[in-house]
């Protein structure tokens, strides 16, 4: 009789957990998939060689998704396993690896046994410790992935800045950005790394605040080819080949140049670190600051030939002036390209050194080192180039206001009016590259937060279509447009021009005769 009584409470029991909810105050990450447990006769399941109570156990007929959304799968039951110890959350099944952000299927008998097994945990009291993430944790590799379907970004501890710490209660903090991830953000898979074996590694999805790959490079590519034809019409109309058009071409060389490289290491072509990815990473560096070394000549020409009174243009600058200017421009791009390589080499803290080629090939942006090495000297340029065109429009408007109180004034109107198109013509092209790069430079300040990051999105977009913008500019305006279609009828070009010739002949020929026959 007893037996009987005990048999149908048991199956009461059952009965009444198997009908029993989702389990109350207990977060949908902290549980794990208990159906296949075994189940005690008080109802409680064993799991992993943990008891869970019958109370921290429940039916669940939705997988609750990264983004607070549900979604329908079949009923079955979980346990809220965190709650009773420690959990590591896993992207994929734990004998599973995964390379370049996704999981790539299970390891090798001999990676299984060679794979560092243990994480450092931050207990609630401030200690860390080494843990065993299968004998001291409970494994949670059922939870949906952070990013759905798409490839996720991962931290490798071997570069500088990328530090993380993992919490007892299950978050993560990423160092970079002194950012705080729940387990709906973040998850933990082995990942190997040169030098140091396979071992685990959070993964989490692409920042808001970051712009997408894919539209970096369809922008990019459209400024590049930009460039490029913005370059072959200078280069094929004769009359913009003049000294600032030709200082032009160089500075639109130097920005192809290094916007191509940048667009190359968009794409990781090259293994980091490597000397391919360092070689590119100073490459991209000399082109970029030669870029910014021009565009500071052609604020100095401007100052000099509208400023300036013609005596002391000669005396100012040297006589071949385009061959001063590419020993400044490039010149002086080599000579900072070439402390950077020299600090890169050096013993000095790392906190100071550019770290070229280590988490990307480019100068690490993680600390101030950019701001001393890229942004600073950038800044500096920037800054100059606002006060020679400052001094030039102020000589503009000067020498419009002597104009008019001036016994020739028809003469001097015109060369006016050329200095002022000239300045504004360039003018354009300083604004649209230091504005941009000025919010380069807040964006670098600001980034550790994510709200004006994707605020200043609209600053990396303007960036990188500068070709773009240059070309709808200079080169589709109707002046320009004008220059070409006569540089493609050269003879009806000398024709206009021996038919205005005549003109001005046949007038002079008339109003002697009108002289003549006066006298």
């Amino acid at each position: 009789m007893r037996l009987l009584v005990g048999t149908i409470a048991t199956i009461i029991l059952l009965s009444m957990q198997l009908t029993k909810a989702e389990i109350s105050d207990c977060d949908f990450y902290d549980t794990v998939n208990i159906s296949s447990a075994k189940v005690l006769s008080n109802g409680s399941y064993e799991y992993d060689g943990l008891l869970i109570p019958a109370e921290l156990t429940g039916m669940y007929t939705t997988m609750h998704l990264p983004d607070g959304s549900k979604k329908d799968v079949p009923s079955h039951r979980r346990g809220c396993v965190c709650k009773l110890r420690p959990c590591i959350r896993f992207c994929c099944p734990h004998n599973h690896k995964a390379n370049d952000g996704s999981c790539i299927g299970e390891m090798s008998k001999d990676e299984l046994e060679s794979h560092n097994r243990y994480v450092e945990l931050s207990l609630s009291n401030g200690t860390v410790v080494k843990r065993h993430f299968q004998e001291d944790l409970v494994v949670q590799s059922d939870l949906p992935l952070p990013c759905g379907d798409d490839k996720m970004h991962w931290i490798d501890h071997t570069l500088p800045g990328n530090g993380f710490t993992l919490f007892e209660n299950g978050t993560s903090f990423r160092h970079w950005d002194s950012a705080t991830l729940d387990k709906r953000k973040y998850c933990l898979q082995h990942a190997e790394f040169k030098g140091d074996g396979i071992r685990i590694t959070p993964h989490f999805c692409h920042l808001d605040s970051e712009a997408s790959q894919t539209g970096q490079t369809i922008v990019m590519s459209i400024s590049l080819i930009c460039m490029v034809l913005t370059i072959s019409v200078y280069l094929y109309v004769k009359k913009l080949r003049k000294l600032h058009g030709k200082c032009f071409i160089c500075y639109m060389v130097a920005l192809f140049m290094g916007y191509a490289l940048l667009l190359i290491n968009l794409w990781n072509v090259w293994d980091r670190p490597s000397i391919g990815c360092t070689t590119s990473g100073f490459m991209g560096y000399f082109f970029v600051m030669a870029a910014f070394f021009w565009l500071s000549v052609i604020s100095l020409h401007l100052w000099v030939t509208i400023a300036l009174p013609p005596d002391s243009v000669s005396r100012f600058l040297p006589e071949h002036r385009f061959r001063a200017y590419n020993i400044y421009s490039w010149g002086l791009a080599l000579v900072l390209t070439g402390v950077v390589v020299l600090a890169d080499n050096v013993n000095l803290d790392k906190d100071w050194t550019p770290r070229m080629g280590t988490t990307q090939c480019w100068i690490y942006t993680g600390d101030n080192a950019a701001f001393l090495y890229f942004f600073g000297p950038m800044l500096l340029l920037i800054i100059f180039n606002i006060i020679m065109f400052i001094l030039t429009a102020v000589r503009i408007v000067k020498v419009k206001k002597d104009v008019r109180n001036c016994a020739q004034p028809q003469q001097k109107n015109k060369r006016l009016n050329s200095d002022k198109r000239t300045f504004t013509f360039f003018l354009r092209l300083f604004i649209l590259m230091g504005l941009t790069w000025s919010l380069e430079i807040i964006s670098f300040h600001v980034r550790q937060n994510e709200l004006w990051g994707m605020i200043f999105q609209v600053a990396d977009y303007l960036n990188w279509s500068q070709g773009t913008i240059i070309f709808v500019l200079f080169i589709l305006k109707p002046s320009t447009l004008k220059l070409i279609k006569n540089q493609r009828n050269p003879i009806r070009e000398w024709s206009a021009t021996v038919s205005r010739s005549r003109e001005g002949r046949n007038t002079t020929t008339g109003t002697e005769g009108v002289f003549l026959s006066r006298a």
